[in-house]
């Protein structure tokens, strides 16, 4: 691999965009010298050898460990469940607002034809007192 390769698939592994950044997250590494090549191929095998390090241990955690995952798996089902049910009530609230603002609508257009109807009469009585 060239040197550019090198750094690229560091990175992307390690999750990082710079040197120092990667220096910082692992400390096997802070006394390599990152001009050079080997130092890159180095890196690479240490990232490596964490990387399934850490994949050993999530095929079998500890104990502590599984039962904390096992609190977040549980809280997680909850608040996905409770983020279903809010989505809905929201949906039914937003039905419901659509509702009353198309029933204050109508009110208001029978509201607007009684008062026509009123001033038709009162003209109307009007008229038929005059005469």
């Amino acid at each position: 691999m060239k040197l550019q390769e090198l750094k690229a698939k560091v990175y992307e592994l390690a999750e990082v965009t710079t040197t120092k950044q990667l220096k910082a997250k692992y400390k096997e590494i802070q006394t390599l010298d990152m001009r050079l090549k080997t130092s890159w191929q180095e890196t690479i095998a240490i990232l490596q050898k964490s990387q399934s390090e850490y994949e050993k241990w999530l095929e079998n955690p500890p104990e502590e460990y599984k039962e904390i995952f096992s609190e977040i798996t549980e809280a997680l089902e909850k608040y996905d469940q409770k983020s279903i049910q809010t989505k809905k009530l929201a949906q039914e609230i937003v039905s419901i607002a659509d509702d009353l603002e198309e029933l204050a609508e109508e009110s208001q257009n029978e509201a607007e034809q009684i008062k026509q109807e009123v001033e038709v009469i009162k003209h109307i009585s009007k008229q038929a007192r005059l005469n």
